[in-house]
């Protein structure tokens, strides 16, 4: 294990929970998408559609290593994606 590793390894908790909260607010990004699609300004469905699969696939990776770093932030962005998925067709 060289230097780098063991300083990553020794702050693992800090790390994680920095991606944590940028994964966070990544996903709540989503939001503006979905009330622009609520005004009918837009109809965007690809990218919140992506979003929500991928965080349940990583949400499915998570929770089998309980991981909670990863967890928590894709859980959001299943929930978020999909419902700003459907806000674009209703």
């Amino acid at each position: 294990m060289n230097a780098l590793q063991k300083t990553f390894k020794k702050n693992e908790n800090l790390i994680g929970s920095i991606a944590s909260v940028l994964a966070v607010v990544m996903f709540f990004s989503l939001i503006e998408v979905f009330l622009s699609n609520v005004r009918g300004d837009s109809a965007i469905i690809i990218q919140p559609t992506a979003t929500a699969f991928n965080g349940f696939f990583w949400s499915m990776y998570a929770y089998g290593r309980k991981d909670w770093f990863l967890l928590l932030p894709n859980v959001l962005a299943v929930l978020l994606g999909f419902a700003t998925a459907l806000s674009a067709i209703v």
